[in-house]
């Protein structure tokens, strides 16, 4: 084979790539579309739904805070809709700072900027003795490791010692990082949703957060050309993986 016919082959299965990752990409957003064209009609049927009752209550001399408290919490759950899809948006247009970065000194960024979630709580941390190197951008990995200890922290609040370990292997497509905590879990027929914005896998009584934080972490790692999947068990803590390719 010729180098003509060598280079016209390589650009043939680029192009093939290029028409499947865009189809991918395409099934996503419209999958996205419909979910947050979902969650951002609840806050609004409140508000239309309250705001006549609040008039009728006014009028007749009645005590409107009820109703009122329910109209600020809509409002209040649209407002942070709104900052994650910005968010979102800006995290998709942010050109990426490719370098050499050490994952052990990210890891440590963000239990620092977590430590106040730590305070008076028993947590045993497990950590490798050593890190690799990936190339990628180090203001975001970080934002990555920052959503997943969150989340950790948050869903082993109810425990007496939180657990809590981090790890790291080779994978034939890169590296692959994982977390595993010994918190509340969840069912593992919801791990597809887990990712998707606004989606809560517990009642928001029992654990405050609005369904962004992983969300945006996914979105990170999508960017960085990798993958990012959980795996969990009700009542028997959860481990949440991501590969990076290893360019």
């Amino acid at each position: 084979m010729s180098d003509l016919e060598i280079r016209l082959a390589d650009v043939q299965a680029r192009l093939q790539q290029s028409e499947a990752r865009n189809i991918a990409l395409q099934a996503e957003l419209e999958h996205f579309v419909r979910n947050v064209s979902h969650d951002l009609r609840a806050p609004l049927r409140h508000i239309t739904a309250y705001a006549p009752l609040v008039r009728e209550m006014l009028a007749e001399g009645e005590d409107p805070a009820p109703c009122l408290d329910t109209l600020e919490q809509s409002a209040r759950s649209m407002a942070r809709m709104v900052d994650a899809l910005l968010e979102l948006s800006r995290l998709s247009r942010i050109p990426l700072q490719r370098a050499a970065v050490s994952m052990a000194a990210l890891v440590a960024e963000a239990q620092r900027a977590l430590a106040a979630d730590a305070v008076g709580r028993s947590i045993q941390w497990q950590l490798p003795a050593d890190w690799p190197e990936v190339q990628g951008d180090a203001a975001l990995l970080r934002q990555v490791w920052e959503y997943a200890l969150s989340n950790a922290l948050k869903f082993t609040r109810t425990r007496t010692q939180a657990q809590i370990t981090l790890g790291w292997e080779h994978a034939a497509d890169g590296i692959t990082f994982w977390l595993r905590d010994n918190g509340v879990g969840f069912n593992p027929a919801s791990s597809a949703n887990m990712f998707d914005l606004f989606q809560r896998l517990h009642t928001t009584s029992a654990f405050e957060g609005a369904g962004v934080g992983l969300a945006l972490a996914r979105q990170i790692v999508h960017r960085h050309d990798g993958s990012m999947a959980a795996q969990g068990v009700v009542d028997g803590g959860c481990t949440l993986r991501f590969t990076l390719p290893m360019h």
